[in-house]
């Protein structure tokens, strides 16, 4: 059970505040891992609402070292928007735990955030970047205040699809949300960008060739849209067909959602009645996507195959293509043929070379 203040207090908490915290049952703790705790902490629900998530804090083995270990806030992908969907409940996502093994093994605390809206009030804000960075970067304040100087102040970013998207939002934002801590660097991994451009004109005339993920992202978002905003009135947009999919995208969790779509196949025009560039809702959708190019003060690694069905090259390419003519500071390091979840793990020894680069 966890312990603590009540979760009410979460709105009015300064970010990051330690709400409660529970130990982890050893079977749930990744290999590489002494011990962990579940923690619930106030952070961003949504890019201008305040809240509470809860997420997971791992400790490596062995000593620690003089100065405390080294933090990594690991940002999940993709699992849903319904608190069943919360990686928490079992200790983090299957696909995940070899990538959060590597990084206690190579001597670094891990922190991963659920983000808001999984496992507390409301429905999860997908692709919410302000929400999400913002939880990627409060679960490390959190995590000091739960271990102390057993923590050293420096961390970085990093996460697979959903996660790397909130990897660049947190970096965007990571010193200046976090002044007391030392942020060092991120490494988004096959992250989606660009979707501030593509989905305004998403609507009845939009082209059936998209993305493999696209129909999922966009209903995952339209489903947090129907509860976080209802003045945007998410289903006047919807076809029968789209008002089926909004219900499964609310209530179903990845491979369930996707079983769904395999039984009922659409491309985006099926479920849309008109464009998604009404002026409310284009300014909502650039607020929660527009990834940022330019303002980051520690280095990226950006991470990509040329394989990905998912999150396809061509959009991290004009990603990478923005950041460079605004003079950020990234590597980008691509992979031949990795599916988008094999990105994961075939992207570790760069990004443990890059921690150990900017955290040494």
């Amino acid at each position: 059970m966890l312990t603590g203040p009540a979760a009410s207090a979460a709105p009015t908490a300064e970010p990051g505040t330690l709400l409660s915290s529970a130990p982890l049952a050893a079977e749930l703790l990744p290999a590489g891992a002494a011990s962990g705790s579940l923690v619930r902490y106030s952070t961003l629900r949504t890019a201008g609402q305040a809240g509470e998530s809860t997420g997971l804090v791992y400790v490596p083995e062995g000593e620690t070292p003089v100065g405390g270990w080294p933090v990594v806030s690991f940002a999940h992908g993709t699992t849903g928007v319904a608190d069943a969907c919360t990686p928490s409940l079992t200790g983090g996502t299957e696909f995940e735990r070899p990538a959060m093994t590597e990084w206690l093994r190579n001597g670094y605390a891990v922190a991963a955030t659920d983000y808001a809206g999984l496992g507390t009030p409301g429905v999860h804000a997908y692709l919410d970047g302000p929400a999400s960075g913002a939880n990627v970067v409060d679960i490390v304040r959190t995590a000091h205040r739960l271990l102390g100087d057993e923590l050293s102040p420096r961390w970085l970013a990093t996460g697979l699809s959903q996660g790397g998207n909130a990897a660049y939002f947190a970096a965007a934002v990571g010193t200046e949300r976090a002044p007391e801590l030392d942020y060092r660097g991120a490494v988004p991994i096959a992250g989606p960008t660009q979707l501030d451009t593509l989905l305004p004109p998403s609507g009845p005339v939009f082209p059936p060739i998209a993305p493999s993920g696209y129909v999922g992202y966009v209903m995952y978002i339209l489903a947090g849209l129907n509860d976080q905003r209802p003045d945007l009135n998410v289903p006047s947009y919807l076809t029968p067909r789209g008002l089926d999919y909004l219900n499964a995208a609310t209530t179903l969790c990845g491979t369930d959602f996707r079983a769904f779509r395999e039984a009922n196949p659409v491309v985006l025009r099926d479920l849309l009645t008109r464009p998604l560039d009404d002026p409310a809702m284009n300014a909502t959708l650039r607020e929660m996507q527009a990834v940022p190019v330019a303002g980051y003060d520690r280095p990226l690694l950006v991470t990509q195959s040329l394989a990905d069905q998912t999150v396809p090259a061509p959009l991290t390419f004009a990603q990478t293509a923005r950041m460079s003519a605004a003079g950020t500071d990234f590597s980008l390091v691509t992979f031949p043929d990795a599916d988008h979840v094999g990105t994961l793990m075939a992207s570790m020894p760069a990004a443990l070379d890059f921690a150990r680069t900017v955290t040494g």
